[in-house]
Parts: C-alpha cells; sequence; structure tokens
C-alpha cells in the first residue's frame, strides 16, 4: 500500500473525527485557539519503518489526536464526565475503521494521556497517539 504518508492518514483520521456527533469542532493541526469545546486537534507526531521483504517495508505513522475542554467557570461543571464520554466516543470511532477506508493495513488508538493545560484558557486534554501501519513497496 503506496498512500501510507502523513498526510492520507491524518486526513482520514479528520474525516472519522468529524464523525463523532460530541465534538464541537476538529482541527487537522494543533491549533492555538480553539473556536469551541469539545475540541479535538490533530498532529503528527512520528513515523518509523522496518524492512519487510526485498520489495516493501513496514511503515508505521504516529499521529496525536488532542481532545480538549473547558474547566473554567464558561463550562459544563461535570467537564471531566463530559469529555470522558467524548474521549469513549473518539476511541470507539477509530476502532470501527480499523484500515481508515483502505488508507492503512491496521490503525489503531493505541494510548492516552491526561493532562491538564493552558491554551487560551484552561483546559483538560486527552492526549490520544493513533498508530497506523502498512507494507509500503519501494
Amino acid at each position: 500500500m503506496s498512500t501510507l504518508a502523513y498526510k492520507p492518514v491524518k486526513d482520514a483520521i479528520v474525516a472519522i473525527l468529524q464523525t463523532v456527533g460530541s465534538l464541537k469542532v476538529v482541527y487537522p493541526k494543533e491549533e492555538k485557539e480553539l473556536a469551541d469545546f469539545p475540541a479535538a486537534c490533530v498532529s503528527a507526531k512520528e513515523h518509523n519503518a522496518e524492512l519487510h521483504d526485498t520489495t516493501a517495508n513496514l511503515k508505521t505513522y504516529q499521529h496525536f489526536v488532542r481532545i480538549y475542554f473547558r474547566t473554567d467557570e464558561k463550562n459544563d461543571k461535570d467537564y471531566e464526565d463530559v469529555l470522558e464520554s467524548v474521549a469513549d466516543d473518539v476511541i470507539a470511532a477509530l476502532e470501527h475503521d480499523i484500515t481508515m477506508g483502505g488508507v492503512c493495513d491496521w490503525s489503531i488508538p493505541t494510548s492516552g494521556i491526561w493532562k491538564n493545560v493552558v491554551k487560551e484558557t484552561e483546559v483538560r486534554l486527552l492526549e490520544i497517539v493513533v498508530a497506523s501501519r502498512a507494507r509500503v513497496i519501494r
């Protein structure tokens, strides 16, 4: 599968996230200011490759999916419960289409970490790592 690369994988992740009804907005990059919450930003993390056989490599691309929710007085006081529900929706959507429409052989959300950060305001964040792998013909 020769289409595996940063941009096609990111575009496929964004397309999947845009189907998640509990997200208010999905950005195809890490935004400095978010228009609405809960918001998701998708950005590249890293890639690696290994020799598979004489004609192909196995390539893995990793992307961050960061889900943000405000924790100040302008948002739901039960923000943690809301964000956990949105996170479950996002993870289920990412797991539903394992080939992301044929972009890769498989793709899964491999890990997630919770953080409190400041963007334009204080936010709670879940940073999910999505790994996408395919055999790529040289």
